[in-house]
């Protein structure tokens, strides 16, 4: 895989310009780095929460007639701005990705940025970002990587290095009842973020009836001064 002499092709820059106009229109989203070879780009999410994509370039796969440009794509997450910046041990891996990835890496990452902006609603569709949003912020930091079918704990990574070659029924049995915990958790945590998506959904009808009652009432009052002054002008 070589990475010699690496430019951006037209259609990756055209992907690039994209990527700086969606960032100038949106004040919550900044580009930290754009060279040719690394890109990075922080925002915050409807819900709040911070995000960082960081893109490398790794080099040109396949043979030189139709050589295709290869990226690393990695999205960190947490609850406060200082935690993505310094990513300090409350901040944590979301397995995300695009999903055509033979897109301009340009395209790729906005396709994320827009999502990441959208978080709650993307999270309707993505369980693993809804468990990260509900997940307050001291419970990140034993956690070090959501994924589509679990989440992976510091423990889980150190325990992995202890296993002996060969299981007895009690290791066994152990293991299923951490695992089984850990299914526990996930269900708690998706049923509050059920419940928190009721709540603002409720919020939100809440707003939405509030303000059309107060659009009545000012119709009803326009129309109130327009009889009164329809009569005086018959007068």
């Amino acid at each position: 895989m070589s990475k010699e002499n690496y430019r951006m092709s037209e259609p990756e820059l055209r992907s690039i310009e994209m990527l700086q106009s969606v960032a100038r229109e949106t004040p919550t989203i900044e580009i930290v780095i754009m060279t040719h070879e690394s890109i990075k780009v922080r925002l915050r999410g409807e819900s709040m929460r911070w995000y960082s994509i960081e893109s490398n370039f790794q080099g040109m796969n396949g043979n030189s007639t139709r050589s295709q440009p290869e990226w690393s794509i990695a999205v960190k997450a947490g609850r406060w701005q200082n935690d993505v910046i310094h990513e300090n041990e409350y901040s944590v891996n979301l397995c995300l990705h695009s999903k055509n990835q033979n897109l301009p890496i340009g395209d790729r990452i906005v396709s994320l940025v827009l999502a990441l902006f959208n978080d709650i609603k993307t999270a309707l569709k993505i369980p693993m970002l809804a468990q990260f949003i509900v997940c307050h912020r001291q419970m990140l930091k034993d956690i070090v990587i959501f994924q589509d079918t679990m989440i992976v704990t510091h423990d889980m990574v150190e325990d992995e290095w202890d296993y002996p070659e060969e299981w007895d029924e009690e290791d066994m049995s152990h293991e299923e009842h951490e695992m089984h915990e850990s299914i526990d958790e996930m269900y708690d945590l998706q049923q509050a973020w059920e419940e928190e998506m009721h709540e603002l959904e409720q919020a939100q009808r809440q707003q939405e009836e509030a303000e059309e009652k107060k659009q009545e009432k000012e119709q009803e009052l326009i129309d109130f001064w327009e009889l009164m002054a329809d009569k005086l002008l018959d007068k």
